[in-house]
């Protein structure tokens, strides 16, 4: 399991699970339980989710890849190998944000979305949000098309007559484009294809790997 060291010291529970560990009991080191967890459908795209204590979570948050809540007790959880999860937590609102930050989902603002969604819903101020990365492939494994260029042309580049994509690198300008502060975000720096043997890689196994489990929850 992974945690983001420097977020350990606010009241809230985080983490991601790895290859070793079934979900039943990271939750449970998280002190979630299953119906108090909030699970997003993740269709890649930037629809972001207000969880509140009355929402149903018998079932998947159709068509969201990103949540928030300032609920206590609620867990919000994406499932990622090789997309970005993102965390969000503002200590002065005490209130937290999700993301399931793929390629696609990058493209349509996903990170930027949550932000936004925690301003207009409890009066976050983004200078104030703590950001945290988690796994993911990196750029120095995300091999893409000449064709990416289109779509992030300041986070391709181009090595050995190869291009490669920096996913999180393209995550944080987003970010830092609505006012986040560099010094409230905390990157892990794994790469899930150059430790495939800790964690679920989707570019190295397809349609034969699991997901990890990224969760966030207010205590």
């Amino acid at each position: 399991m992974v945690y983001l060291e420097e977020l350990k010291r606010y009241p809230i529970a985080h983490g991601v699970s790895d290859r070793r560990t079934k979900l039943e009991d990271f939750l449970k080191t998280l002190g979630a339980a299953e119906p108090r967890l909030a699970k997003l459908e993740q269709v890649h795209k930037g629809k972001v989710a207000n969880v509140t204590a009355k929402t149903d979570l018998s079932s998947k948050i159709a068509g969201c890849d990103g949540a928030i809540t300032n609920a206590k007790g609620v867990a919000l959880m994406v499932m990622t190998a090789d997309c970005l999860p993102i965390f969000l937590y503002d200590p002065e609102k005490h209130a937290i944000g999700i993301a399931h930050a793929g390629w696609r989902g990058t493209a349509e603002g996903i990170a930027k979305n949550v932000v936004n969604a925690m301003k207009a819903e409890f009066g976050s101020e983004p200078a104030k949000i703590l950001i945290g990365f988690g796994p993911a492939i990196r750029q120095c494994c995300y091999e893409v098309s000449r064709e990416f260029l289109v779509h992030f042309p300041g986070s391709v580049v181009k090595m050995a007559h190869k291009y490669y994509f920096d996913l999180a690198g393209e995550n944080a300008e987003q970010l830092l484009s609505l006012g986040v502060n560099t010094k409230n975000m905390f990157d892990c720096g794994i790469c899930t294809s150059c430790r495939s043997d800790e964690f679920y890689c989707y570019r190295k196994e397809a349609d034969k790997t699991a997901r990890m489990a990224s969760v966030i929850m207010l205590k």
